[in-house]
Parts: C-alpha cells; sequence; structure tokens
C-alpha cells in the first residue's frame, strides 16, 4: 500500500508560513469581494477585513498549533472542545472591540454603532470566528491521520518482512536437508552418479544462498532451479519414476518471490516418491498467461494401509510455510486448491505475477 503524502501541511518550517499567508490572502480577498459587491465599495470592505484580520489569526493559531497539539491529537476531547469554547467567546469580544472602536470609528463611520455585547453582531463573530478555523483545522486533521497511517504502514511492512525473513530462513535448511538426504540415499547405494548429483547440489546451495534471500527474483531463475532440483530428482530414483514436466508461456521480464513454487514441487516429491517404493508419478505443469502464473503438481501416494497413521498428510512443513508466505505476499492475488484422492495428490497454484522493474 502507497504511503499518503503529506507534503500539503508540513509541520514546521517555511512550507506551513507560506500556507497561512496563502490562507488568509484567499481569505481577505474572498470577504473584501463577497461584501463589496453585497453593501459597499471593495476598498472599504478591504479595509474592514485587513483591521479585523489580528483576532482571527490569533485564534486560530491557538486553536490550531497549541489546542489541537496539546488537547485534541491526545484524545482530551472535553477539554479541547472547553478551552475552544472559551477561546471562542474571547475572541469574538476582542472583534466587537475592534469592530466598535476602530472600524466603525475609522472605515465604516455611516453604520450605527450597537452596544458592544449586542446579541446580533456578536454571535456574527462567533459564526465567523468558527467558519475560519475549519479549513485549517481539517486539514491539520487530515495531516495528523496520514503521518499516524503512514507509521502504522510502516511497522506493519517491518513485521510482515520479519516475518517473511523468518519463513525463509526456516524453508531453507528444511529443503536443503532434504536435498542432502537424496544424495545420502545414493551414496549408502554406492551409486557411481553420487558425484554428479553432488554437482547439482553445489548447484541448488549456491542458489538458496546468493538469491533466495532476495526479494524477488526473474521467473526464469526460479524456474532452472526447479529444473536443476527435478533432475536431481531424476537421478536419485532413475527409472522407477514416470515424470512429466511441462512450462509453456513467456517467462521472461517476470520476478517471483524465491522459493514460492518448489516447496509444492519438493512436497510431491517427498509423499510421492521414496526410496522404498518400486514405482510412483509426478507431473508439473507450469502455464504464465498474461500477468498470471499458474502450478498444477499431481503425484501419486502410496497405497493406504488399515493403519490411519501409515501416511501423514502431504501438508507438511514446506506447505504450511509457503502458504503463509502467499498470504502475506499475494493476499488477494492467489488461489490455491489441494485435493486427495485414494491414489493421488493434486494442487492448483495461480498467482498475479510481477512486472520486471
Amino acid at each position: 500500500m502507497p504511503q499518503i503524502k503529506t507534503e500539503i501541511f508540513t509541520p514546521s518550517g517555511a512550507g506551513k508560513r507560506n500556507w497561512y499567508i496563502l490562507y488568509w490572502a484567499g481569505y481577505v480577498l474572498l470577504f473584501s469581494l463577497a461584501q463589496g459587491f453585497a453593501a459597499w465599495d471593495i476598498s472599504t470592505a478591504f479595509y474592514n477585513e485587513l483591521f479585523s484580520l489580528l483576532p482571527k489569526v490569533i485564534f486560530v493559531l491557538l486553536v490550531v498549533e497549541w489546542l489541537m497539539e496539546a488537547m485534541f491529537f491526545k484524545n482530551k476531547i472535553g477539554s479541547f472542545l472547553l478551552i475552544h469554547t472559551c477561546l471562542l467567546l474571547v475572541f469574538a469580544f476582542l472583534q466587537r472591540l475592534i469592530d466598535n472602536h476602530i472600524i466603525l470609528s475609522y472605515f465604516l463611520t455611516f453604520w450605527e454603532k450597537e452596544p458592544l455585547l449586542s446579541t446580533a453582531p456578536y454571535l456574527y463573530n462567533i459564526i465567523k470566528l468558527q467558519f475560519v478555523v475549519t479549513v485549517p483545522f481539517s486539514i491539520k486533521l487530515f495531516y495528523y491521520w496520514a503521518i499516524e497511517k503512514n507509521k502504522a504502514q510502516a511497522i506493519q511492512a517491518e513485521k510482515m518482512e520479519a516475518e517473511l525473513n523468518s519463513l525463509r530462513n526456516q524453508f531453507h535448511p528444511h529443503f536443503m536437508f532434504n536435498v542432502l538426504n537424496s544424495l545420502y540415499s545414493r551414496i549408502l547405494a554406492k551409486s557411481d552418479d553420487a558425484g554428479d548429483m553432488l554437482l547439482q547440489i553445489s548447484s541448488l546451495l549456491r542458489f538458496s544462498v546468493y538469491e533466495a534471500n532476495d526479494k524477488t527474483i526473474a521467473l526464469e531463475k526460479e524456474i532452472r532451479y526447479i529444473s536443476n532440483y527435478i533432475t536431481l530428482q531424476q537421478m536419485r530414483f532413475d527409472n522407477r519414476l514416470e515424470l512429466s514436466f511441462t512450462v509453456t508461456g513467456e517467462v521472461e521480464n517476470r520476478m517471483i518471490e524465491p522459493f514460492l513454487l518448489l516447496p509444492f514441487i519438493e512436497n510431491s516429491f517427498k509423499h510421492g516418491m521414496n526410496d522404498e517404493r518400486e514405482s510412483g508419478w509426478i507431473t508439473i505443469y507450469i502455464t504464465i498467461k498474461e500477468d498470471w502464473l499458474t502450478l498444477k503438481v499431481e503425484n501419486s501416494i502410496p497405497q493406504k494401509k488399515a493403519d490411519a497413521n501409515a501416511l501423514e498428510g502431504q501438508s507438511g512443513f514446506g506447505i504450511v510455510n509457503v502458504k503463509k508466505r502467499l498470504a502475506l505476499l499475494y493476499p488477494e492475488n492467489h488461489y490455491l486448491h489441494v485435493s486427495e484422492q485414494e491414489d493421488s495428490y493434486f494442487i492448483s497454484l495461480k498467482i498475479k505475477l510481477y512486472a520486471d522493474a
């Protein structure tokens, strides 16, 4: 989620001062034109607004720069309303003093003076003061909300990144243990291809060390890594495994989270084939169409035995790990379907890919 820009109302410095100058200039111009066209000439209305501006400026600064910080943003709403009301009444009275002793004495001499505490003009000043404070109040409120929202987003992003790093760090040793176990089984069998398997494993280790901690990698690298892993497993199981691996679509200029697809494929080998089984089959399809990648993996599973604990579910550590990463990285952009039959296990994953930056 992108952060909200708050430069329009900076917390201090020239930006805020310039904003206030523009605001009061606009206020004087607007009310001078409105009153000039409605009742008096524009120049008289201009001087009227200009010489009565000081109480309004002080009132707005007190409310926006002091009272909001000291009370409103600290959830002391009752105290804020009480002090705000007192300030409103006091500055409305000061405005009446200026009106009677300056404006009506020197500029609007044709206007009949009313008693200082007359209800109508006093109420008019209250309304006008409340009006002029509303815009700065609203902008500062939005600014504060935006800052708090940005802080919350930053904290959430840091928390998510820490969780992702933890999940990645959990998966890498788990995966490499399973890979090394493949080599171990071939060494025990005194296989001649153990050396070739070691070369394949070194390639996998290189990827795991140097690229797997990146936030995203090129999709073609991820698929190449998957292909190397599949080759390793084919060497392990020889002709006992019937395997189909197909990739269709354009893989160039696409980015993906590292190790996002591999857990599903590794899981199919782990549960679909082992050193004791005489045969098994695995089919893997990767399709890229427009911005979406679809992974379909299906594997045979051993014949179920009477003992319900003879076969654990296929949703082991790697699958649980990748489900959490999918929820964090692609919360609205992935679909995962899993089904298990008597003799087969099937997963279908669809994710929206990142464009290459």
